[in-house]
């Protein structure tokens, strides 16, 4: 059973298993190993802030805090490619930026077929084991959307390479960045 069940908007019907759950495999010197990455998507991918005057003809979509969102022609195509942007991570040139909420990361790059940078938002926290699940690492894509959903982009602090930023949270190490 897919994460997010297709939708259909004006008889068209959008599949979402592009975004069904995921793992990741980052090369970590700090860890001194390979550490394994799940990875789950919000909504927030393929949708928008819901507005009833511009709302497509078909569901109201709730967040996982019960905010009403709308489905995003922009925003789908563009997340079919976050499979290959998240593998794109396990490069050691790769630098993620801090947001100032402190709590979580963007990756801004490009991406085919639109101008401007693309921004995936992220939560990356250590695996308690409490959840079951075997990963290192559990990482939450919060958002992406491009340049243009967002007046002068993203608010950021400090950069890190991913890997350093993942190998700092498995080994409970601070990461904040310098402001």
């Amino acid at each position: 059973m897919p994460f997010f069940p297709p939708i259909t908007l004006n008889g068209e019907t959008y599949d979402l298993s592009h975004l069904d759950p995921m793992t990741l495999n980052i090369d970590s010197a700090m860890a001194a190993k390979v550490l394994t990455v799940g990875v789950r998507f919000s909504n927030h991918c393929f949708t928008k802030a819901y507005n009833a005057q511009d709302h497509p003809a078909g569901p109201i979509l709730l967040d996982a805090g019960g905010r009403q969102r709308s489905f995003c022609q922009k925003r789908y195509t563009l997340s079919l490619q976050l499979g290959q942007l998240l593998s794109e991570l396990n490069h050691p040139k790769i630098q993620v930026w801090q947001t100032v909420e402190r709590r979580n990361w963007v990756y801004s790059t490009t991406v085919e077929g639109h101008q401007g940078p693309y921004h995936v938002f992220f939560e990356i926290k250590r695996n308690d084991r409490k959840n079951r699940r075997r990963e290192d690492l559990n990482m939450v894509i919060e958002s992406a959307y491009p340049e243009g959903d967002l007046r002068g982009g993203p608010s950021r602090f400090g950069r890190m390479g991913f890997l350093l930023l993942c190998g700092k949270i498995y080994t409970r190490k601070p990461t904040a960045t310098k402001r």
